[in-house]
């Protein structure tokens, strides 16, 4: 709780406020698969009679269509990253034998802090503590950016100010001095019986602004896709089916009560668990049907792709298809992104379905128009005569030309 307190006094980070889906629960539908788990955890934590194990399988078999990833710049992993400056880290040589670079890197959480204690990491290092927390306290003054491998988040700007050359500022007494003062907003009182006036005190406030409060988030988090559906495809004939060897495993402990599988219990003490229960597997029968939901209006609404995935989407809108899953747009659009379908063995996001129709021709979907031109444009066709053949003006064409850079036509 201090380390919230101590990130809302320096950055003025918003208290959390009550949202429709803190007051729902998780919403299960817009948790990407991989991440179900945990989320089904969460809803679980601590229930007597259900709790949830990872899946036995994920359909891990990627294949992102050319412009998935197109605007989005690449990050380098945090294990990539840190690799080649672990292996020159002073101190190196002498651990490696037992704790080799990975090893290290995956002691650091989403924030770049330590997940685990100094004596938690030598137990499981076979180093003794003493070598753990020497190669440790190397890794603080060596690794960029600064700040990783911190026990937290005051520890982490302590050596980022340290490495900055800033010990002993105005900043680094206040926050290592004055901590209790900056937790309880009373920054400037403080300073007054230090001797530091306003003007000091809004200076190391911005000093302290001016560190990063998540250095691990400057890196690419490692992370797995997995297959929600998958679009089987039989004599011409497309028929989703939900993966259930790609969902969380639940486990019942009914026996150790007394009780027969899914036997409500009659016992008053027991029915607040038994809610409880009942509620998370509600919200996670309601992502499956969801899902399962979306899937069947893509079998037939887009067919005709499924079975030829390098065929271009048919003209297919969020705010048409959430209509007619009586869903929200919005809602349709985020489950879209995050979720993934398998065809044929390999995987694909659900977004690839979805394609405004052109406003020149709604039989035609802007993706379907696109490739069209691109195919014609090949062929050495002008954008007036491509435009009568597709029944869209030229001026039309010619955007969509430039958008895909293609060669100019004399």
């Amino acid at each position: 709780m201090n380390e919230l307190k101590l990130l809302r006094s320096i950055y003025n980070a918003p208290r959390p406020s009550v949202s429709p889906k803190l007051f729902h629960g998780a919403n299960l539908l817009l948790t990407p698969l991989p991440e179900l788990t945990a989320a089904c955890r969460e809803l679980a934590e601590g229930n007597m009679f259900i709790s949830f194990a990872p899946p036995r399988n994920f359909s891990a078999r990627i294949e992102s269509e050319a412009d998935f990833y197109e605007n989005l710049p690449e990050r380098p992993s945090l294990d990539s990253a840190l690799y080649p400056q672990i292996c020159s880290c002073p101190g190196y040589a002498e651990v490696s034998a037992r704790a080799p670079a990975a090893f290290w890197s995956s002691l650091l959480g989403a924030d770049g802090f330590l997940n685990c204690t100094f004596e938690q990491a030598a137990e499981h290092s076979g180093l003794t503590l003493a070598e753990t927390r020497s190669f440790i306290e190397n890794l603080q003054n060596y690794v960029d950016p600064a700040g990783l491998f911190a026990p937290g988040l005051a520890e982490s700007l302590i050596i980022q100010l340290r490495r900055a050359g800033l010990e002993r500022s105005a900043a680094w007494t206040l926050l290592t001095e004055g901590r209790g003062a900056l937790l309880a907003g009373k920054t400037v009182e403080w300073g007054a019986a230090r001797g530091l006036d306003e003007e000091q005190i809004a200076a190391a406030m911005r000093a302290l602004r001016g560190l990063d409060p998540a250095p691990g988030r400057n890196f690419a988090r490692t992370h797995y896709i997995a297959a929600d559906v998958e679009f089987v495809v039989d004599d011409g004939k497309v028929s989703p089916r939900l993966l259930t060897d790609n969902m969380p495993l639940v486990e019942s402990h009914f026996g150790e009560f007394g009780l027969a599988s899914g036997e409500a219990p009659s016992e008053p003490w027991m029915r607040g668990e038994w809610s409880a229960a009942r509620r998370a597997l509600k919200l996670l029968g309601l992502r499956c049907r969801t899902v399962m939901r979306c899937a069947l209006y893509i079998a037939a609404a887009q067919s005709e792709k499924i079975i030829d995935m390098s065929l271009p989407p048919r003209p297919m809108t969020y705010a048409g298809a959430a209509s007619a899953l009586s869903l929200h747009a919005s809602t349709l659009h985020r489950c879209a992104r995050g979720t993934y379908c398998e065809i044929k063995g390999r995987c694909y996001p659900m977004s690839v379905f979805f394609s405004r129709p052109a406003a020149s021709n709604v039989a035609l979907s802007v993706a379907e128009l696109r490739a069209r031109v691109a195919e014609l444009r090949a062929e050495g066709m002008t954008n007036g005569a491509i435009g009568r053949m597709l029944g869209v003006p030229e001026r039309t064409v010619a955007y969509h030309s430039a958008k895909l850079r293609a060669p100019r036509v004399r």
